[in-house]
């Protein structure tokens, strides 16, 4: 019986063990066979880091293909904050190393300090196995200096990345933009690209094209895969798992650099030229306002496509110096105003008072409202006589009484009278009593639609955005009786009345009071005239390639409305316009036709101009100087704007530039614009230039023995007796950069040594 149940127990712990076993047997084969992948995966991930390599940014070129933003390759010192933990350096020590650090680095030509260096290494975007960058575009010196200390540097490299490179330096620069780090704000409200998403300190546009084509321009970040063991450090790269980054789409634009460079350099010129000025004194003996000339701009313009030729803004700024990021100092200089804004796009993002260049719409609202012929105003060829003066029929003053009339009274520049005014002679001589009377008679008529002129300069585009491919663009403002009232509604404060006076619609007759535009708004406005009523959205980028050349997208000709012009009412209009410019009384005549006024001897009989000044009153400052031209006046190829704040009238400052720029237009003469690099070559070739100029004009016989090849070709410029000098593979002609030295916008010729 014993042995019996001895037997049966044996049996019970037979069947339980090897239940045990099976068990086991079927887990170990569910790990390995079912669960080997998963599990291959989980010690994968384990054991390593990804690190990614982030991916050049597309290029920009100009209409002519001509590179205007590219990348380079730069030297950059970074620090590794896994190999510095691994130094296992006390405190102390690495502040000393930090301190060396940024010594060699200053020593360099980058500002930094050791405060800057712990800030970036203690920034929560970096992973611990990443390579930080502290001093971006440093010269090879250092590569050398730190790579032969790797013990007393521990962590730090230098190394090669990608930056952005403008090659034109500051021109163009409202319009390309400028790219810096992501920030948090950017990347919560930014929907990225499937593919292209963002981390912390990727590079983003910030403005200009930049940032309106960043989903373009921005490439497919890489990665790079590597396995470290269970205390961090790094055993070796996984090569199987590399990718590639691939870089981002070309954009090219509309605009020409050489245009460019003329218009921005002749906006620069003019700035300086207002600040010369004097002040005329007024009649009532008060002090003039000085011309301060902060700042201005100017647009040319297809009227026949909508396509932005040039555009430019001043004060300006280099966009090469965002790369590594703006210290905060130089930030600031940038943004503040008593600097000018250097960063402010004053094209599309200034608004203005237009002054008299808003009577083409005056007098458009006037013609197709039915205006001419009714009351005081007379119809559009009978002339009548300006007294210079204009006197509110609506208001109660006595007419005898005139100083104390107060509001009653509006006055042309100067109380200038004029005789014999039409519609046509209107615009020539710019007479603001014929546009007091078009305003007050379309308020206080009942026959007339009281929101005329506005309702056609909005027809024209003005107070809206235009739609052009840019970010930050402003709407401007045309006021209206209505908008006046909700004004006050909301802020009584800041705007007391929410009545409107036919005193109101007098200022606006004549582009004053609360009309705001941009110059981009009224540049476009006159290129709807011109074209004959199209109204284009401007368009400054033309197209999208990828990098195999493929075209992702196009903008062609992008029309936002038609407007009725009549044609009679066009041409009595253009003729107005071209008198500015060829009748002696216009008011860009000596702009046109002498260098003396600082403008040119345009040529006319060729390229018969319509233009338009205008001088817009800001209270408390001077006048600002306005100008609208197009050209050629029947059959146009080019609208040009020039809005130059606080410098007068804008047939003395503003109309001499468009005709110093459109001269050159006309005739083809351009000059090329010059790279960063060619200018460089201009400026260290000029010494020699002048030397040789001299050598050149004095007794060459005399002294021709005295001459001899410059032999510095190995560490600089080097000269030639014929008078060409090279600079780092340039080619400089000294007859072109004396001749150009005795006019600015002279063409250089620049090209590579054959040598």
């Amino acid at each position: 019986m014993r042995e019996e149940i001895i037997r049966y127990r044996m049996r019970v712990l037979a069947v339980v063990a090897l239940s045990m076993f099976l068990a086991l047997t079927a887990r170990l084969w569910y790990l390995q066979a079912l669960k080997s992948d998963e599990a291959k995966d989980v010690a994968t991930t384990n054991i390593t880091r990804v690190i990614n390599i982030e991916a050049p940014r597309g290029q920009i070129y100009d209409s002519s293909g001509k590179l205007l933003v590219g990348n380079r390759i730069v030297a950059s010192v970074t620090l590794n904050p896994k190999e510095i933990e691994e130094s296992e350096m006390d405190p102390q020590e690495l502040y000393e190393m930090l301190t060396e650090i940024a010594i060699e680095v200053n020593r360099s030509g980058k500002l930094i300090k050791v405060a800057d260096i712990e800030a970036i290494l203690e920034d929560s975007s970096y992973g611990p196995y990443d390579d930080i960058p502290i001093a971006v575009d440093v010269p090879e010196d250092l590569l050398v200096y730190f790579g032969e200390r790797p013990n007393r540097y521990p962590g730090v490299k230098v190394a090669d990345r990608s930056v952005r490179s403008y090659l034109y330096g500051s021109l163009a620069s409202h319009v390309l933009g400028w790219v810096g780090p992501v920030n948090n704000s950017e990347l919560s409200i930014r929907k990225t690209v499937e593919g292209k998403e963002y981390s912390l300190r990727d590079q983003i546009g910030k403005s200009g094209i930049e940032l309106m084509f960043e989903d373009d321009l921005r490439g497919q970040n890489g990665r790079k895969v590597v396995e470290v063991d269970r205390r961090g450090r790094v055993i070796r790269e996984r090569v199987d798992l590399f990718q590639p980054p691939i870089a981002g789409n070309d954009v090219y634009l509309t605009i020409d650099i050489d245009l460019q460079s003329l218009l921005e350099s002749e906006l620069e010129r003019s700035i300086y030229l207002a600040r010369e000025k004097t002040p005329e004194i007024s009649e009532d003996n008060k002090e003039p306002l000085p011309f301060i000339a902060p700042g201005g701009s100017s647009v040319i313009m297809s009227p026949k496509s909508g396509d932005i030729k040039a555009m430019a803004s001043f004060p300006t700024y280099d966009p090469n110096e965002s790369i590594g990021g703006y210290s905060l100092s130089r930030w600031a200089e940038l943004n503040d105003p008593v600097n000018d804004l250097p960063m402010f796009n004053r094209a599309i993002q200034g608004e203005y008072a237009p002054g008299s260049t808003f009577k083409v719409f005056t007098a458009h609202a006037a013609w197709h409202a039915d205006v001419f012929g009714t009351g005081r105003v007379k119809e559009a060829d009978e002339p009548i006589d300006d007294p210079g003066e204009y006197f509110l029929q609506s208001c109660r003053a006595d007419a005898a009484d005139l100083e104390t009339a107060g509001g009653c009274v509006f006055r042309n520049a100067g109380s200038k009278p004029y005789e014999n005014v039409d519609l046509t002679r209107s615009l020539t001589v710019s007479s603001d009593v014929y546009y007091y009377t078009i305003g007050e008679s379309i308020y206080i008529n009942p026959k007339h639609p009281d929101n005329a002129i506005q309702e056609a300069a909005v027809s024209y585009g003005l107070g809206m955005q235009t739609g052009i491919q840019l970010p930050f663009e402003q709407d401007g403002y045309i006021p209206t009786p209505q908008k006046r009232k909700e004004r006050h509604e909301e802020n009584p404060e800041i705007f007391p009345t929410g009545r409107w006076y036919p005193g109101d619609n007098v200022n606006i007759s004549v582009g004053q009071g609360d009309v705001l535009v941009t110059p981009l708004q009224l540049a476009n406005a006159y290129a709807t005239f011109a074209n004959g009523g199209t109204n284009f959205a401007p368009n400054i980028v033309t197209s999208v390639f990828d990098r195999n050349g493929e075209i992702l997208k196009e903008f062609g000709k992008r029309v936002k409305e038609e407007i009725e012009i009549d044609l009679d009412f066009r041409n009595r209009v253009l003729r107005g316009l071209v008198g500015v410019t060829e009748d002696i009384e216009g008011t860009a005549y000596w702009a046109f036709n002498s260098v003396a006024t600082d403008g040119a001897f345009f040529p006319l009989e060729n390229f018969p101009t319509a233009a338009k000044t205008g001088t817009a009153e800001v209270r408390g400052k001077a006048d600002s100087s306005v100008f609208a031209a197009i050209t050629p006046a029947q059959d146009p190829d080019h609208v040009m704007v020039v809005m130059l704040e606080e410098a007068g009238f804008g047939s003395a400052v503003a109309a001499p530039m468009s005709a110093r720029v459109l001269q050159k237009v006309v005739e083809d003469r351009v000059p090329e614009a010059l790279t960063t690099e060619n200018r460089y070559a201009v400026s260290a070739s000029l010494p020699l230039c002048i030397d040789w100029y001299i050598w050149r004009e004095s007794d060459s016989l005399k002294n021709l023995e005295s001459f001899s090849e410059s032999e510095a070709e190995i560490f600089g410029p080097a000269l030639s007796p014929d008078g060409t000098v090279r600079v780092r593979g340039i080619e400089i002609n000294c007859d072109q950069v004396i001749q150009s030295l005795l006019s600015p916008t002279d063409q250089l010729s620049i090209s590579p040594s054959m040598e």
